[in-house]
């Protein structure tokens, strides 16, 4: 019943941000939403599962770090903004009904992704397992080791970007320094990055079902590479001729030296 609770709970806190975007007219809030979500799974879990073993802990700490900078970045960013693109050609396309699809199509359909997403957290903390062993401490700390890493990927390239979004003299001008020097889409490497890394934590448990920990890392690189995250923005940068020069010498997706 666990697992019932969890998703409930989870689904009133996407309600909370279905009724706020609603009276902001701006579906793209649940973007806001997002990061925080999976938060809500994993302490959740956590308290319910009454585990609080060492693997749980920490996992479920790298995910408050995540969550809660994520969220804070694009409540900032984003609250008191024109809604997003991607939110707005949803409104032009389905013209009718617009609130019941928004809540069907956007807001119930991220809450069911995010526990997903979130499974692997929740079985840390749900399944009774306190075995934590050399092969659990030499995972867990690896994992923790690549969530930093692409934590901090992630991190320099929103900051970096909202200066330079920030100087009214880059108005028109494609970003082009710091880690986006290395990447054409830096933030969605560290967002794939710190994932692998809570995922291969996950496997600290070292039980047979926490192997269901890669799924949330491949689902997130599935999607940022091919669905929602890389190929929306390539397309609509497809012709913006200085973006397209920098895509000519910028690796896409993986940190390389920029082509001569």
């Amino acid at each position: 019943m666990n697992y019932l609770y969890i998703y409930l709970i989870l689904l009133a806190y996407f309600l909370i941000w279905y009724v706020i975007a609603q009276i902001k007219k701006n579906n793209g809030l649940v973007d806001i939403a997002w990061g925080m979500g999976v938060v809500v799974s994993a302490v959740s879990s956590l308290i319910l599962g009454d585990q609080y073993t060492i693997t749980g802990l920490i996992v479920t700490g790298l995910t408050i770090i995540w969550g809660l900078r994520l969220s804070l970045y694009l409540f900032k960013r984003n609250f008191n903004k024109e809604e997003d693109f991607r939110y707005q050609n949803f409104r032009n396309k389905w013209k009718t009904h617009v609130k019941l699809k928004a809540l069907l199509y956007v807001f119930l359909t991220q809450s069911i992704f995010s526990y997903i997403i979130a499974l692997p957290i929740i079985l840390t903390n749900l399944i009774s397992n306190k075995t934590f062993d050399m092969v659990s401490i030499i995972l867990v700390s690896l994992g923790a080791l690549i969530f930093f890493i692409g934590f901090i990927f992630e991190v320099l390239a929103d900051h970096s970007l909202q200066r330079f979004k920030k100087d009214p003299s880059n108005k028109g001008k494609i970003m082009q320094k710091n880690v986006w020097k290395f990447s054409r889409h830096p933030n969605y490497f560290g967002e794939a990055t710190l994932w692998w890394g809570i995922g291969i934590a996950t496997l600290g448990t070292m039980n047979i079902i926490s192997f269901i920990g890669l799924i949330s890392p491949l689902i997130i690189t599935y999607l940022l590479l091919y669905v929602t995250g890389v190929p929306l923005l390539e397309k609509k940068y497809k012709t913006n001729l200085a973006y397209q020069a920098y895509a000519s010498k910028t690796s896409i997706f993986f940190p390389l030296p920029p082509k001569k």
